[in-house]
């Protein structure tokens, strides 16, 4: 890389270890927090369900489908969905209810979350 009259030293970056000693393919995914996928993900989930031919389980069927999805991919599109904007919140609580300095888990979160705690 170069950088003005200079030449800037390059660097293995984050992985390195496992992306050139292991063989293992490191990807960047990208979750927005309003629920955005970036596009590896949506090529991962969708060469999923291609694989799945977009079908759920019976037991994903009876357990797990609600009344907005109807495949696989939009099964795990919520799923996911779910579970970052759970995570997010917490942060949020976290932050509010302990400044830099604890944590808060699981019925206590949701109780400051209510605004009960």
């Amino acid at each position: 890389m170069v950088g003005g009259d200079r030449r800037i030293p390059s660097y293995g970056g984050d992985y390195r270890y496992a992306r050139e000693d292991k063989g293992v393919e490191v990807q960047l995914l990208l979750f927005e927090s309003f629920g955005g996928f970036g596009k590896g993900v949506r090529e991962i989930l969708r060469k999923a369900a291609d694989v799945l031919q977009n079908k759920l389980t019976r037991a994903q069927y009876l357990d797990e489908v609600t009344w907005t999805t109807k495949n696989w991919l939009g099964l795990q599109k919520q799923r996911i969905s779910v579970v970052l904007h759970t995570a997010i919140a917490e942060q949020i609580v976290n932050e509010l209810a302990c400044g830099g300095g604890g944590r808060v888990h699981g019925a206590k979160c949701l109780a400051a979350l209510a605004g009960v705690a």
